[in-house]
Parts: structure tokens; sequence; C-alpha cells
């Protein structure tokens, strides 16, 4: 979950391996670009049906992706290189 957390893509958040991808995990669900921690096989195939299913949870999340990009929420590495280079 931690690389994918800067993406601007609808993530299915699995299991994660380790405590420091905690924050990856809820801060994806925060932003509405991806899907609460999915702990088991089970509750990840029910998502995957969902999303096959149903056209709205997906849209959901590329709607937030839209808002997310207008606002710059994506651009952490940009702003950080402006400001070494200043």
């Amino acid at each position: 979950p931690s690389e994918l957390a800067f993406y601007p893509v609808p993530k299915l958040t699995i299991r994660r391996v380790g405590d420091h991808e905690a924050y990856s995990a809820s801060r994806a669900n925060e932003l509405g670009d991806g899907t609460a921690e999915v702990r088991t096989v089970e509750d990840a195939v029910l998502y995957v049906r969902l999303f096959a299913k149903y056209d709205q949870p997906l849209a959901i999340m590329n709607d937030a992706i839209t808002t997310n990009v207008q606002a710059g929420v994506y651009d952490g590495a940009r702003n950080a290189i402006i400001a070494a280079a200043h």
C-alpha cells in the first residue's frame, strides 16, 4: 500500500505487510481514492466482485482522484524538488 499511496489510481488496499504501511492505507481511504484496508481474501474478493458488477464505486474513486489532482494532493514530490531548488 505505501508505494501506491502516491499514485492517482483507484486502490483496493489489501492487508499490509508492515505497520509502517498503515498510514498510507488510511490516507488513501481518507482521500477517497482507495478502499479501507481489506484484511482477508474473502473481503478482497467481495470488493473485486463489487467493482465488476457496479460502476459507482470506481467512479466515486475516480471523481475523488480528479478533485485531489485539482487540489494538488499528489504534488508532494514536485513540491519537494521546487523547495530544494530554492
